[in-house]
């Protein structure tokens, strides 16, 4: 074999290793989407305990009602997500980016919860931060696994595999 060619064969292995090594482990997808169900329930069985009328202020208290209903509208939205990933014969990464984006609408939402937290009573206080402990690990790793597919999915179509 020519040097040169051998030197080519050698870097495009490189820089484009093959597809086994590049592609995520199903399972930790699966892990994740197993991890964000629970996270989605366990916001389901927060939310009822929220008593927006808790504080003295009528804003608040209307805002709060909003929010919490957005919330279990993007909660049940996110669930539907997963659930047509999860039927997908061949998922691509833009399903996975899909899901994500629905835990940010909804970590924006828990973020409106806590506004102004300290009008709150100290029970709902306690509330809002477990539902923001409950899904600002889930939303973190949905980052970074939708950052890590679609690279992988971006170098796959710069070295040449489909």
């Amino acid at each position: 074999m020519n040097p040169h060619r051998l030197l080519l064969v050698l870097l495009a292995f490189t820089f484009c290793p093959p597809i086994h090594a590049q592609v995520r482990p199903q399972a930790r997808i699966d892990s994740l989407l197993q991890a964000a169900s629970k996270a989605l329930e366990r916001y389901q069985q927060l939310a009822p305990a929220i008593n927006c009328a808790d504080t003295s202020e009528k804003t608040l208290r209307d805002s709060c009602r909003n929010v919490v209903e957005m919330l279990g509208r993007d909660v049940q939205d996110a669930k539907e997500k997963i659930a047509s990933y999860r039927q997908l014969s061949a998922p691509q990464p833009v399903d996975l980016f899909d899901i994500y984006e629905g835990f940010q609408k909804i970590m924006d939402g828990v973020g409106n919860l806590g506004y102004a937290g300290e009008l709150y009573s100290e029970r709902n206080r306690a509330l809002f931060a477990q539902a923001y402990n409950n899904f600002v690990k889930i939303t973190l790793w949905f980052a970074g696994e939708v950052r890590n597919t679609m690279q992988g999915a971006e170098k796959r179509s710069e070295c040449g595999h489909s």
